[in-house]
């Protein structure tokens, strides 16, 4: 997901290059597990400040349902747009000062763009807050254990203790 765009820098501004792109084993974090190759399109186009990148990406993450705790394979397909300042004048090779810009990535030193962390810290926020394997996961028995998809446990629920009021309300109301 690397691109020269030192042709794009000496264009003029709003001059638009797009690209497919195919990335077979990618590591996007240490923490999310990519299941497949990473396919991909993106459009960059030249801004007065640099390059301006959007576009989408789709891959197969392996996460953890929150209520089994099953791993389950998720389809995602995530919007991106991002943009890149130099670091280095394309014509002269001086470098230039720094965007003060927290959501800008650099252009390396070779007028090269790595689209790799943008697309992790778009993937990342993809991610669903809760994770289930399925729409209704039954989760965990709290108290055993047991999966309550592979079918119901033995347990017997414990009483509420912030129940016991109401129930010596129920006895005095019988007596």
């Amino acid at each position: 997901m690397i691109f020269n765009v030192a042709q794009l820098l000496k264009s003029l501004v709003g001059t638009s290059l797009e690209s497919d792109f195919s990335e077979d084993d990618i590591q996007l974090d240490e923490d999310l597990k990519v299941i497949g190759p990473i396919a991909g399109h993106a459009r960059m186009r030249h801004i007065n400040q640099g390059i301006l990148v959007d576009g989408w990406v789709d891959l197969t993450v392996e996460l953890e349902c929150t209520r089994c705790l099953k791993h389950f394979e998720q389809p995602q397909h995530v919007d991106f747009e991002e943009r890149f300042y130099p670091t280095v004048d394309v014509v002269t090779g001086i470098p230039v000062e720094p965007v003060d810009a927290e959501d800008a990535f650099p252009i390396d030193d070779h007028h090269l763009v790595d689209l790799t962390e943008a697309i992790r810290q778009q993937v990342l926020l993809a991610i669903p807050i809760v994770t289930l394997c399925r729409e209704d996961c039954a989760g965990l028995c709290a108290q055993c254990g047991k999966d309550l998809n592979e079918g119901p446990c033995e347990c017997q629920p414990e009483p509420d203790a912030r129940f016991s009021v109401l129930k010596t309300l129920l006895q005095q109301d019988n007596s």
